[in-house]
């Protein structure tokens, strides 16, 4: 990052009229500078080393080669480069590969200056900014994954008859379902809970206090 508080924008996307549009909204600003743009993802390494920039804004779909790809080759050639994706959808898959990828922020092609300029800013100064659509997929993400974790009321059920030695044909018996759906809930207990015999199953009940 460089110390005169100017920060240098590289813009790439494969349209032109998208990055026209991008520059005449950045442009103005006493922070930031377009140090250069491309319409060729394959090509942007090699103009960031004619064109040292500090914040790189990218499109996600592109054809020679998408964000994702993109912002993984940059952040090995420039580890400093902070990285804010662009795109017309926050779609959860994406955003997770971008976010492992190493981005500092995600905004929608449809934002307005005020917000592209409130984006770039808490970027610049190290922090990150993700648009409000964006910032809800990412926490449904994380809900859905505690969701996939967090066992259901038969499951603790289960648990406590595995704790009192019941066979599966008992539970099966006792709960009035099948053996195979026992087997099924079984399996799902032990990925749920993280365990791969009855004793560490139980260790884990006893502290997570399924059982006394």
């Amino acid at each position: 990052m460089n110390t005169e508080s100017i920060y240098n924008i590289f813009i790439v996307d494969d349209h032109q009229l998208v990055i026209d549009g991008i520059s005449s909204l950045i442009k103005g600003s006493e922070q930031f500078r377009i140090s250069g743009s491309s319409t060729n993802p394959l090509e942007v390494s090699e103009r960031l080393r004619t064109f040292p920039s500090d914040i790189l804004l990218t499109d996600i779909s592109m054809p020679a080669m998408n964000g994702i790809e993109l912002t993984r080759l940059l952040k090995k050639d420039f580890p400093d480069l902070k990285v804010i994706a662009i795109s017309m959808h926050g779609e959860n898959q994406i955003i997770k590969e971008m976010l492992d990828a190493g981005i500092s922020g995600y905004i929608l092609k449809n934002t307005g200056k005020h917000e592209l300029i409130e984006a770039i800013a808490k970027v610049a100064a190290g922090g990150t900014y993700f648009d409000e659509n964006v910032t809800r997929e990412i926490l449904n993400s994380f809900s859905n994954k505690n969701d996939e974790k967090r066992l259901t009321p038969r499951e603790i059920e289960i648990i406590r008859l595995i704790e009192q030695e019941y066979s599966n044909k008992q539970i099966s018996e006792k709960l009035f379902i099948s053996e195979r759906t026992v087997e099924s809930h079984r399996k799902n207990i032990f990925r749920k809970t993280n365990t791969q015999s009855l004793i560490g199953l139980m260790k884990y009940a006893y502290s997570m206090k399924l059982i006394q």
